[in-house]
């Protein structure tokens, strides 16, 4: 399997388009549709796409055949909703941040104690 096929199975694997795989690398489209197609080999941004793809980049070029490789655990356990989610958490003001993590441990707690709809 080749760097093209590595990147495309990784990309579907962690449900993101071509499109948004460019966007969060910040490269063209059209470079992740090279690299898919085998028009290009490698890239500068190899390592921001692997991080993206949550591998490395010796899995995308075939040097290993373990995607999960040396990760660290946070980078496979997230999901690309989840990175997002963070991201946005990042960019509000830290009482905005702190109301936001009080909420979601309350919802959090709610949702494993039971119900009187159970």
């Amino acid at each position: 399997m080749g760097l093209g096929d590595r990147i495309e199975e990784r990309r579907k694997e962690v449900g993101i388009s071509q499109a948004e795989l460019a966007r969060r690398v910040g490269v063209r489209q059209s470079t992740i549709n090279s690299l898919v197609n085998g028009n290009s080999r490698t890239s500068r941004s190899l390592l921001k796409i692997a991080r993206e793809l949550q591998t490395t980049p010796a899995y995308l070029t075939g040097e290993s055949d373990d995607p999960a490789g040396n990760l660290p655990l946070s980078d496979i356990v997230l999901s690309s909703d989840e990175r997002d989610w963070i991201e946005l958490l990042r960019g509000l003001e830290i009482r905005d941040r702190q109301a936001v993590l009080q909420l979601t441990r309350s919802l959090a707690t709610s949702a494993k104690s039971p119900s009187i709809h159970d």
